[in-house]
């Protein structure tokens, strides 16, 4: 909890962003469609930050992740740290924001260190 100025005790909730492989399918559901192609240099990431005003979104990238806080008013902020496993371009990250959906699309500089390796087989 922390203090502002006036003396409320504004409480900081962690919330989690889904994470998208990048591509355009699946924005208004988990699916996937038909022939879709992940998208191996890009990470969305879609938070959900109902009632905050695109004034009081903070969000830091750096090569290695993202820091997000989002002041809702006097009593609620929205925070998360994402850590990414290969570098992120920050100059080219876009951002969006509508209707309590903030969406993060954030290039990849780096190869997906998983992609090559085999599943391990679960008994």
């Amino acid at each position: 909890m922390v203090k502002d100025k006036q003396n409320h005790i504004r409480r900081k909730f962690w919330i989690t962003p889904h994470v998208h492989c990048g591509c355009d399918c699946g924005i208004d559901s988990d699916e996937h469609e038909e022939g879709c192609i992940d998208q191996d240099d890009v990470y969305r990431l879609i938070y959900e930050i109902p009632g905050v005003k695109k004034d009081n979104i903070s969000i830091r990238i750096i090569k290695n992740g993202i820091k997000l806080n989002a002041v809702r008013d006097a009593h609620v902020e929205y925070v998360n740290e994402y850590s990414f496993l290969v570098d992120a371009d920050p100059e080219g990250t876009v951002v969006q924001y509508e209707e309590g959906l903030l969406i993060v699309n954030v290039p990849m500089i780096g190869k997906d260190p998983f992609k090559n390796i085999k599943p391990i087989e679960i008994k």
